[in-house]
């Protein structure tokens, strides 16, 4: 554009360098070293150029690449305009900054801000016709577009990232500020310039000296916008201290929402759900995406479901609440329809243009589980010691009379009629003994700290049978052994032996005298990951309806058939419980069948 004034070719050069190191270093954030060199040289360029024209020399630069054959607007052919070499170092300290800095820095910014000045004031004087605001040596005038293309390097300065440092509107403020001082700067100029204004002449009128007064003028307003400025970088410096804290506050109850283990929803006055945190998606079984823009009625159960809307309405019309503000226990509804309990509190937020509600809710199906568990183990303790107390106190005092009517028959030397009182004695602390031992048992079941050990089953089990030879009747039995002798489990062996003992003395006892071929079998196999050990008989069984009481305390079947506490299946089943397993009982044509299942972990057959 030789007719406005045409771009030096060293200044074309510069933009091309200048522009690659602004988008690696500025917008990109990446190849610092080039952005570095790149900047350097042009810096370097400017700074040359700056010195050619402060002391009149020549270092042979504007010629170097290119010979200029127009030479319009300077006062040396190809050389670059004072004006652009000031705006050009400034843009390349600014960007060297940015790359060592690796962000965004107040000091880029003011650079910025200073080119934008520069090149808006030459942008504003080719409009307005003033000479001075783009000529700062006579026939050396900053061309229209090298003044646009400083002001768009200004502005990327300026605002690309500003608003990660939190000044966003503080820069703004302090650009307009600045621009308008130079507009206003510009005007004055040109009124001074002006000698046919009136102005000048009422001044010239008046006896005032119109370069004075406007200087004043000038001084005046400066003071005023230079005040302007530093009252919005303060106000900026205090809404990014306040923003910052506010992040930081944002962040951390972000975070502690986040990772809450309970549930957090928040909903609108009309219900819809507006925010949820993860462990709503743990406790109900949805996705967030589910729930979020749902009413939360989604959540609940029948009634509650039907009724919720209601209760919002009669809430905003009477407010009355029964849950907000009130934490109580209520019922919530899973993804798959199941039912659970559930603590709710809800409190009530009342923004500038809306009311919503924040609710926090836990899963208590533990807990209740718990409470249940605990009023079982009261009820049981209460019988326990209703019924120990009882069956302790029943052969001590039988015990007691028959040693009195011992004591009588040594005084009347009645030694023959003695000896079935004295077996009566014995049998009577016999079942003394034995309802201790169980005692005993039921507590190291609950009680017993072991750890676990490898345990083969078959030795095991032959292990038991014979210290249980002595018992009644054991000699007649057939009893079949199914078992691997290779077969281990990886198990406590103090509670592991409980339930073999309690299951074969449990079917040695109860064995049908009748029967001419009494028999046991006993069976251990893995079946589906699970280890299953089964002991079966043809022995008395248990009578219809009478399946219910087996594995409760103090619960005698056959009471006439065989002495015993009635709590050795309850202590096998609370063994078999404390290894994770089941246990349960089948009915046979002949006999029983008991099966004992542990779970998959830690057992294994070589």
């Amino acid at each position: 554009m030789p007719m406005v004034y045409a771009m030096k070719f060293n200044t074309a050069l510069c933009f091309v360098a200048i522009g690659f190191a602004f988008n690696l270093a500025v917008i990109n954030g990446r190849q610092a070293a080039v952005a570095l060199a790149l900047s350097a040289f042009t810096g370097s360029i400017a700074v040359a150029n700056l010195l050619q024209h402060m002391f009149a020399i020549d270092f042979g630069i504007d010629r170097l690449l290119h010979e200029p054959f127009i030479t319009i607007g300077t006062d040396s052919p190809g050389r670059m305009t004072p004006n652009a070499a000031v705006c050009l170092a400034l843009v390349s300290a600014a960007i060297i900054l940015t790359a060592v800095m690796r962000r965004n820095s107040v000091a880029r910014v003011i650079l910025g801000l200073i080119v934008f000045v520069i090149a808006g004031s030459a942008l504003l004087g080719y409009a307005i016709g003033v000479e001075s605001s783009r000529n700062w040596r006579p026939l050396a005038q900053m061309p229209l577009h090298t003044a646009f293309c400083f002001s768009l390097l200004g502005s990327g300065l300026i605002f690309i990232g500003a608003r990660e440092r939190g000044y966003p509107r503080s820069t703004i403020a302090a650009a307009l500020g600045a621009l308008t001082y130079l507009l206003l700067v510009l005007l004055a100029y040109m009124e001074m310039l002006s000698q046919d204004t009136k102005l000048s002449e009422l001044l010239q009128a008046s006896g005032a000296n119109p370069r004075s007064t406007l200087l004043g003028i000038v001084l005046l307003s400066g003071a005023l916008y230079a005040g302007m400025i530093i009252y919005g970088f303060r106000s900026a410096q205090k809404y990014r201290d306040v923003a910052s804290q506010l992040r930081e506050s944002e962040k951390r109850l972000a975070a502690i929402i986040e990772t809450a283990v309970d549930g957090f929803i928040t909903i609108d006055d009309r219900g819809t759900v507006i925010a949820v945190n993860p462990a709503c998606e743990k406790i109900f079984g949805y996705r967030t995406a589910e729930i979020l823009q749902k009413n939360v009625k989604m959540l609940m159960p029948a009634p509650y479901r039907a009724a919720h809307d209601q209760y919002l309405e009669t809430y905003k019309a009477t407010r009355r609440a029964g849950i907000i503000g009130v934490g109580r226990e209520v019922e919530g509804r899973r993804k798959d329809g199941s039912v659970f309990p559930l603590d709710l509190s809800v409190a009530k937020v009342e923004l500038d243009n809306q009311v919503i509600y924040s609710g926090i809710v836990r899963d208590i199906s533990e807990r209740k589980k718990y409470e249940k568990d605990l009023l079982e183990a009261n009820a049981e303790l209460e019988e326990f010691s209703y019924r120990t107390s009882h069956d302790l106190r029943s052969p001590i005092a039988s015990s007691l009379g028959l040693l009195s009517i011992a004591r009588d028959m040594i005084e009347t030397n009645a030694t023959e009629e003695l000896k079935p009182v004295l077996g009566r004695i014995e049998t009577s602390f016999r079942k003394l003994d034995h309802l201790i031992q169980n005692i005993i048992s039921l507590t190291r079941t609950k009680a017993m700290e072991e750890t676990e050990s490898r345990i083969p089953i078959a030795h095991v089990v032959r292990e038991t049978l014979d210290r249980l030879y002595y018992m009644e009747n054991a000699g007649r039995l057939r009893i079949d052994i199914a078992i691997d002798d290779d077969l281990t489990i990886l198990r406590k062996a103090s509670r592991f032996q409980i339930i073999i003992d309690n299951l074969l003395s449990n079917a040695i006892k109860y064995q049908d005298p009748a029967k001419a071929d009494p028999e046991i079998r006993i069976g251990a196999a893995i079946d589906d990951g699970n280890l299953v050990l089964t002991v079966a008989d043809n022995g008395l069984g248990v009578e219809p309806g009478s399946e219910h009481l087996l594995f409760q305390m103090f619960k005698r079947l056959h009471p006439q058939h065989s002495f015993g506490s009635g709590l050795g299946l309850y202590i096998l089943k609370k063994s078999v419980e404390q290894l994770g397993g089941t246990v349960s009982y089948n009915r046979l044509q002949e006999g029983s069948l008991f099966t004992v299942t542990l779970p998959e972990r830690n057992h294994h057959a070589h």
